[in-house]
């Protein structure tokens, strides 16, 4: 391996991680929580601590926490959306420490690493899943790494500016694996701060849990479809844990946190209907509290649905994206139409599953009457809670090419998120709509919401 400017060898007694993500608020980090798990696994003397950048959280302020923290190496978990909004912190925490060695990771780093590396503040890059490279820069920093092999799945920026870039590396078994760190997220042994909340009642105690990783679709959206052609498609992705095992996870989180309502972020939780069966056919008398989960219409099936209540699913996320199937065929790689996504809902109230939904407006070449038509098609399908995102194009995907290929892109500010709905994160064109019914549209999306949000329905 070759040897960084940026890398020395911890000085204490115990080696300290830092890892830190950036979100606009307080939200849970469990790719963050997995890496925690298996260097602790791997070395027992670890400290790690998670100090997250929340919105208008101040430079000085995340720079003194890190500080204090005394830290030997900093973790940063980065999506393509919030890169820019990092920047200010991650030269702030390299001038305040500049031997701490900083290795970005996430969708931002997998899918630009040349961009991420040359950053003046970082020193590597995690171009995979980062349990085992995280570890291995641990024991090469405190010395324990023997050789000088580069480490599989992290890039590096050596003291000369050369690159040294590894292939990545990816968790083909998640057995071998510990389960996410939940300890990282407490404050005073509890973490009801960060309980997130959708359908289920706010009244709830609520924690997020993942039954596996990866996604067999190819949204043209999504950074899924991404990933899947970078890392070999359909069979290398879509990965589970073993269900009595992660039974045993779930019941021990609850009682630690008194969890009374699970939500797995499973990007499609009903896909291998034999794991299903298998998973909550035991739910119900291992684990006890309701749950929600993602779950594509074209999954919804009638028998799945029933299984699925029986074992106290609450509720079902699902993606509507758009309301015109035309659109969603052309564009959007999402083939279902309006009639099957209205029967998966009905199907799934028969069974007293509750719905959520999500929508993106400000789609390329979308028109204003695209955009009615999926107002009009979540109202149709009236689920108790419905979100409405704004378009944003991320780096990578089908539907981020078609924008660069017909000059649609702003250029990068923090302003262009995916989170406030009501102005365009694409240029104005031909076919699309314009700024002003962009905002007259969110208008009338708001008006919308207003009036039909039942989360405690």
């Amino acid at each position: 391996m070759a040897t960084s400017a940026a890398v020395r060898s911890a000085s204490r007694l115990s080696f300290g991680l830092v890892l830190t993500f950036y979100q606009r608020d307080p939200a849970y980090a469990l790719g963050l929580a997995a890496i925690s798990a298996h260097a602790k696994r791997v070395h027992p003397d670890v400290r790690v601590h998670l100090v997250p950048i929340f919105r208008d959280d101040d430079v000085e302020k995340i720079v003194r926490l890190v500080d204090e923290l005394e830290p030997d190496l900093l973790g940063v978990s980065a999506m393509a959306p919030t890169w820019l909004p990092l920047d200010p912190y991650l030269r702030a925490l390299k001038r305040a420490r500049p031997d701490v060695p900083i290795c970005v990771g996430g969708y931002q780093a997998i899918v630009s690493p040349e961009e991420t590396l040359a950053h003046d503040a970082v020193d590597f890059v995690c171009v995979g899943d980062g349990e085992e490279p995280v570890a291995e820069l641990i024991a090469y920093l405190c010395g324990r790494r023997a050789g000088a092999a580069p480490i599989a799945g992290l890039w590096e920026k050596t003291a000369d500016g050369t690159v040294v870039r590894t292939p990545p590396w990816l968790v083909r078994d998640l057995t071998a694996l510990p389960f996410p760190d939940y300890t990282i997220f407490e404050r005073d042994g509890d973490v009801r701060y960060l309980s997130p909340h959708a359908v289920e009642s706010k009244r709830l105690m609520t924690l997020p849990v993942l039954s596996g990783r990866g996604c067999p679709y190819r949204c043209s959206y999504c950074a899924n479809t991404t990933l899947l052609d970078l890392f070999g498609g359909r069979g290398g992705l879509l990965r589970k844990h073993e269900p009595e095992p992660l039974l045993k996870e779930l019941a021990r989180l609850r009682a630690r946190y008194d969890v009374e309502f699970f939500q797995f972020w499973d990007e499609e939780f009903l896909y291998d209907a034999r794991y299903v069966r298998r998973l909550l056919g035991a739910y119900r008398d291992t684990v006890g509290v309701p749950f929600s989960m993602f779950a594509r219409p074209d999954t919804m099936r009638d028998d799945l649905c029933s299984f699925a209540a029986a074992a106290g699913c609450h509720s079902m996320w699902v993606g509507i994206e758009s309301g015109s199937d035309t659109y969603r065929r052309q564009f959007l790689n999402r083939r279902t139409p309006n009639a099957a996504l209205l029967a998966a809902v009905a199907t799934a109230r028969r069974h007293g599953i509750k719905c959520m939904a999500f929508s993106m407006v400000g789609l390329p070449f979308e028109t204003r009457a695209q955009a009615e038509e999926t107002l009009a098609l979540v109202r149709s399908l009236a689920p108790e809670l419905a979100i409405f995102s704004q378009f944003v194009p991320l780096p990578g995907t089908p539907l981020y090419e078609l924008c660069r290929r017909h000059d649609l892109l702003l250029p990068a500010s923090v302003d262009h998120q995916m989170w406030p709905i009501g102005r365009l994160n694409i240029k104005e064109h031909p076919g699309g709509m314009t700024s002003a019914e962009m905002a007259t549209m969110a208008a009338a999306i708001m008006d919308y919401l207003e009036t039909h949000t039942r989360v405690d329905a």
